[in-house]
């Protein structure tokens, strides 16, 4: 029998699906779950599409989330965002963001 020394990492996915609309003064409760979860998590994929971003620090809370998994050498995966959630997390520069039914990206 034949053991290998190259372990395969372990990842962690946690997929979150936030419902309602998230304005500023939910953005506290946003951003203490996605900080949590980048801390110990490899991907978090944000589920989108039953949430409306009222407010540019939901982006801000998500971008920042990002940074941490992307330091980490982890992704932050936003899907299923509309046009609208689109337009504000226009300026992420640590997440990914596809929109319902496009492919998401393979590593």
């Amino acid at each position: 029998m034949s053991t290998s020394t190259t372990e395969v990492p372990a990842w962690l996915t946690a997929n979150v699906r936030p419902a309602g609309s998230f304005g500023r003064a939910d953005v506290a409760r946003l951003r203490a779950l996605l900080g949590a979860l980048s801390m110990s998590a490899s991907l978090v994929v944000l589920d989108l599409a039953a949430v409306r971003l009222r407010s540019g620090h939901a982006a801000d809370a998500i971008d920042e989330a990002g940074w941490e998994l992307e330091r980490r050498g982890g992704c932050l995966l936003c899907i299923n965002a509309d046009d609208d959630a689109r337009a504000r997390l226009g300026g992420c520069r640590h997440a990914v963001v596809v929109g319902p039914g496009e492919p998401t990206p393979v590593s």
